[in-house]
């Protein structure tokens, strides 16, 4: 976890402004878990974003990619190669640039679960 500390923090700093209207399920030095509020349709909270530090990677999850694939259509190439399954991007140092566009992402994908009702 110690060489990954640096893109850790980066990563979870992008979720810091949306911290106050969710709810964080897990903070510790390798995980931070964010959800949304009570969904009835899957009988818990609606998962938002989080950030875990692994052995070979630091994995960033953004569910509202995975549930409004849409919100794909916007990223770039760069991007896209460091996603892994439907909603799960895979970085090993900080990457400026694709932060940015990720923070972009997040941003979008915040005010869609607005919109759906899983934010207050």
């Amino acid at each position: 976890m110690a060489k990954f500390d640096d893109t850790f923090a980066d990563l979870k700093a992008l979720l810091a402004p949306y911290a106050p209207r969710l709810h964080v399920s897990t903070d510790t030095a390798s995980t931070y878990m964010l959800e949304g509020e009570y969904a009835p349709a899957i009988n818990r909270p609606m998962f938002f974003a989080g950030v875990r530090a692994g052995r070979a990677y630091v994995s960033f999850y953004l569910m509202p990619v995975y549930s409004n694939p849409e919100l794909m259509g916007r990223i770039s190439d760069a991007l896209r190669r460091r996603l892994h399954g439907k909603s799960c991007f895979n970085f090993t140092r900080p990457e400026p640039e694709l932060f940015a566009e990720l923070s972009a992402l997040v941003r979008n994908g915040f005010e869609c679960y607005e919109r759906l009702g899983y934010v207050k």
